[in-house]
């Protein structure tokens, strides 16, 4: 029986970022600048994943699979915050700060996913995983996390915050992401970053603000 042919990591990823949408190619690329602990998988570094584009791929290929290295960060913590990520920039919006911790007196309140210091705008990607899988429950009933989630939420706003919250139903569907963050106040990207080829796109990293 003949064998199965495969690729590497590296080489696999870099093929999907050549062939798939900006946003899609966001996901298998911010993946693997993290370990997989469960895997025992070390990181794979941007400079390894470029020098992989070299004589691989046509120029065309290879600008856009740099244009997803460049933008790619690990602080992406599950495939919906990448996936949201880089529909967030291709729709125009500004980057955000990633895993933003919110601070009420100088306590920690929450962590979030996103957040735009510009209008004070949390953005928070809902996974089916946190109110379903054992792990993320931690011996709780999926109500429970759902309460603890509004609590959570409260507390954000009481700090002058506003939350915006999508799902995968959200992700999926044109233009609903959008609208959720038009309404929620999360400001575009200024006219002059907007033509640069892969935008204004680096991430601020984690922020601390005390109120």
């Amino acid at each position: 029986m003949e064998g199965f042919l495969i690729t590497g990591r590296v080489r696999t990823v870099l093929d999907i970022a050549a062939t798939v949408p900006f946003a899609e190619a966001v996901v298998p690329i911010d993946h693997v600048l993290k370990p997989d602990v469960v895997r025992g998988v070390p990181a794979v570094s941007k400079g390894e994943l470029l020098a992989g584009i070299d004589g691989t791929y046509s120029q065309a290929a290879a600008r856009r699979i740099g244009a997803v290295v460049d933008f790619a960060d690990p602080q992406s913590s599950s495939p919906g915050e990448s996936y949201s990520r880089g529909l967030i920039h291709v729709a125009g919006f500004a980057p955000p700060v990633l895993q933003y911790r919110v601070r009420n007196g100088g306590v920690t309140i929450a962590t979030t996913d996103f957040y735009w210091e510009e209008t004070r705008v949390v953005g928070e990607f809902d996974g089916r995983e946190k109110y379903l899988k054992p792990e993320y429950l931690r011996g709780r009933t999926p109500s429970d996390v759902v309460y603890e989630e509004k609590v959570r939420e409260d507390r954000i706003r009481a700090t002058g915050r506003n939350v915006a919250r999508w799902a995968w139903d959200e992700l999926n569907s044109p233009g609903r992401l959008e609208r959720i963050l038009l309404d929620a106040g999360v400001p575009l990207r200024r006219r002059a970053s907007a033509g640069h080829p892969n935008g204004s796109v680096t991430s601020k990293r984690a922020g601390d603000t005390r109120i």
